[in-house]
């Protein structure tokens, strides 16, 4: 009985050990600010990804007829167009099949047509509506545009809360460009008017002439294009000139680092916009927020939840193709339809997303506070 045990242990390692042997690794990467003013943004989204992964290597999926497991590789970009381009060569010389990411528009811009001319599928978030173009057909955009972030605060702006005269205050970077161009257009034409528009650079720090010439100009509300730290600086000197007026952005001021950094400066004048439905006002939405929340003890961010989907999505597309090969699942990918955390992936021509609903919030008792949704 003895010997027969130790056959059947043999047999059984034999076994196990073929199945390693003919365990498929994809490889996907990583790319987005992991030091620097945007950590915080660039960490929210690695957790998402990290988490679709545990889930997918849980599953004991295959492909093909071949069991597979997911392996990530992690690059800080450092919202660098320059170091962007590196770490896609870099990633893409490793062999990945697939990136989530870059985050920041200016990288993605750099990066994108190194990762489509390398045959590489490209989940980014950036916002610039150039990023996406049909002569890159690896690439997708899986959040909101600039032009649905930027038209629909504008909307909001002029239609609820009844602005009449909006400076606009920019960094000077691609995602500000974008973004505060829809604004300045949709705002125009329902009836708001520009009164003042400065480009100051993203390493400004001190706001002092730039509010001077708000004052001067009697606006009734800033548009802030730019990223979180820049405009919690700029919330608090709002706040030391004594100027009650509102603050607006995009979705990088819907971010807990306005509430760490801003303070108190917040107030509850303070509104921006994010692509998909607020977390909580879906239950997938909330169960993914409970799961982070005991992953990482806190609550997820910005992106979290739609660079989670991410992962999912491009297994659904190889799974749906039964190949892990970019060239084959981004073609499935591209006419595919799929629901997720926060919002449902269906691309148009341009690798657009084709319903975009964005979610307005304003941050009010020192969290952020859901206010429509359209």
């Amino acid at each position: 009985m003895s010997l027969v045990r130790i056959i059947a242990t043999a047999l059984s390692l034999l076994s196990a050990c073929a199945f390693a042997q003919e365990r498929q690794v994809v490889k996907l990467g990583f790319s987005s600010p992991l030091s620097g003013p945007q950590a915080a943004a660039g960490k929210d989204a690695l957790n998402g990804v990290q988490m679709g992964i545990e889930r997918l290597n849980q599953q004991n999926l295959q492909l093909d007829g071949k069991a597979i497991r997911f392996e990530l590789l992690v690059r800080d970009d450092k919202a660098s167009a320059q170091e962007g381009a590196a770490v896609a060569r870099e990633l893409v010389a490793a062999g990945v099949r697939a990136v989530l990411g870059p985050f920041n528009s200016g990288v993605a811009l750099s990066a994108a047509k190194i990762y489509n001319d390398a045959g590489v599928v490209a989940l980014t978030v950036a916002s610039n509506p150039k990023v996406t173009q049909t002569s890159l057909p690896q690439v997708f955009r899986i959040a909101a545009s600039d032009t649905d972030m930027g038209g629909k605060m504008a909307f909001y702006a002029a239609r609820h809360l009844k602005l009449k005269r909006v400076a606009i205050i920019e960094d000077g970077s691609p995602y500000a460009r974008g973004l505060t161009d829809e604004f300045e257009r949709v705002a125009k034409m329902n009836g708001v008017q520009l009164v003042y528009k400065e480009a100051v650079g993203d390493k400004l720090e001190e706001f002092g002439a730039a509010l001077g010439a708000v004052v001067a100009a009697k606006a009734d509300a800033i548009f802030f294009g730019g990223y979180a730290p820049q405009g919690s600086a700029l919330l608090r000197q709002m706040q030391q000139h004594g100027m009650p007026i509102a603050l607006l952005g995009g979705d990088a001021l819907c971010s807990s680092a306005m509430l760490a950094q801003a303070g108190s400066a917040l107030g509850n004048r303070t509104y921006c916009v994010q692509g998909g439905v607020w977390l909580t006002r879906v239950s997938d939405g909330a169960v993914f927020a409970s799961a982070y929340q005991g992953k990482y003890g806190s609550a997820p961010d910005v992106y979290a939840p739609t660079f989670y989907d991410g992962v999912l999505l491009l297994w659904q597309a190889m799974k749906s193709a039964n190949s892990p090969d970019p060239r084959v699942f981004a073609p499935v990918l591209a006419r595919m339809r799929y629901k997720g955390v926060t919002a449902t992936y269906e691309f148009n021509p341009r690798h657009d997303m084709t319903e975009s609903t964005v979610t307005i919030l304003r941050f009010k008792d020192g969290k952020l506070t859901p206010l429509s949704s359209f």
